[in-house]
């Protein structure tokens, strides 16, 4: 098979006439000669008609200097193969480097912020001599510590600038615009034994010990004197009392678990695919580092191997475990507002696969909520309740 495109220039000594006539006869291309004297030439021919002029010319001296074309790029590269690796592992080592952020500017004039925001943003692995995050990846952690402060943070900026993350933030100012309108009372949206009594504005018609039922009016918006309306006003307060619930829960027997084996081995993806074949039925990614190289997505990690096994709870963890979860839905639903103070099981049954438990659980909560009124109208109405 011909190189096309590869040509070479040859020097030739001696008989120079009688060569070039030779070529000439068996229809060699010549494309230039230069004379240096009268005994040598330098004449570029194709590279594939070599070995032929070669053996036309065995009365001169014949050698190669300088490989032309496509060929010549090829030998250029292998005679300075050492060179072009030496550029390209600088420039390598140039972008793992700079892949590298050293400094963690959080601009705001507040020093609490700041160490709220550094905090948080350690976390989510931002901290100085760590590798720079993809795009879609600040973004993502930007939106979850906005998340996480609701109620302190309005927006957040995270800029990389070379080696430098620029964090700007705008901290929440909240201010209370809610105006004092209308009428109400708080009245009692649970069952319940009050146990403690806030009364800030209003008429308070219950105390700690007394027992009231769903709808009972706890503090009134409705100022009396001698059993007459003098007036009325947004009653305001909190009402706290213990609540009763029977909760049905049905948990399983059985469950899996995650047993490393202590094997592992480094893997690496470039442009999301794999270099070597998944050796474990069961792993897990770890110490994952992500660069970017020339255009290549490079991440490195471990494969550490685990096996999943299928156990069972005998009865006492099998129980622990479903009050445990009983008790962490109703702290989730009372959010703050009350605690579990006392369970019990009432009732449980096993078959082969669950157990079902009955548990009785009180609670002391927050049981008030307003109760919009208009004077003179009986339709009430709970907006803005808690």
């Amino acid at each position: 098979m011909y190189l096309m495109n590869s040509f070479i220039i040859i020097e030739v000594k001696g008989y120079i006439d009688r060569f070039i006539k030779k070529l000439i006869k068996n229809h060699i291309s010549i494309y230039n000669i230069n004379y240096l004297s009268n005994d040598k030439i330098l004449i570029k021919i194709n590279l594939h008609d070599y070995k032929v002029v070669k053996r036309l010319g065995y009365l001169s001296k014949i050698k190669i200097i300088k490989y032309k074309g496509s060929e010549g790029i090829k030998k250029h590269i292998r005679n300075n193969i050492y060179i072009y690796i030496i550029i390209l592992l600088c420039f390598a080592l140039m972008d793992i480097l700079t892949s590298y952020i050293v400094k963690i500017d959080i601009i705001h004039e507040n020093s609490q912020v700041r160490k709220l925001v550094k905090e948080e943003l350690k976390t989510y692995g931002i901290k100085r001599f760590s590798l720079k995050r993809e795009f879609d990846d600040l973004e993502k952690i930007k939106n979850k510590i906005l998340d996480n402060n609701r109620n302190k943070l309005e927006w957040i900026s995270i800029t990389r600038k070379g080696m430098i993350y620029e964090i700007r933030i705008e901290e929440r100012i909240i201010t209370d615009t809610s105006k004092e309108e209308g009428h109400r009372h708080l009245i009692s949206y649970k069952n319940a034994l009050i146990t403690k009594v806030i009364c800030t504005k209003g008429d308070l018609l219950v105390r700690s010990g007394d027992y009231v039922k769903k709808g009972d009016i706890l503090i009134s918006g409705e100022i009396k004197l001698f059993d007459e309306v003098k007036g009325n006003i947004l009653a305001t307060g909190e009402v706290y009392g213990d609540v009763w619930y029977t909760s049905d829960i049905r948990f399983p027997l059985y469950y899996e678990e995650k047993t490393f084996t202590g094997k592992k081995r480094f893997n690496l993806s470039i442009n999301n695919k794999i270099l070597f074949k998944n050796k474990y039925q069961y792993f897990d990614q770890t110490g994952v580092r992500k660069i970017k190289i020339l255009g290549f997505n490079f991440s490195f990690y471990n494969e550490e191997e685990y096996l999943i096994k299928t156990k069972k709870y005998n009865e006492k963890e099998a129980e622990k475990n479903a009050i445990n979860k009983v008790l962490l839905e109703f702290n989730k639903k009372l959010n703050g507002k009350g605690k579990v103070i006392s369970q019990k099981v009432l009732k449980k049954e096993q078959n082969n696969s669950t157990i079902n438990i009955s548990i009785f659980v009180i609670t002391n909560e927050l049981i008030s909520k307003p109760l919009y009124y208009q004077i003179g109208s009986e339709i009430n109405d709970t907006k803005n309740s808690s």
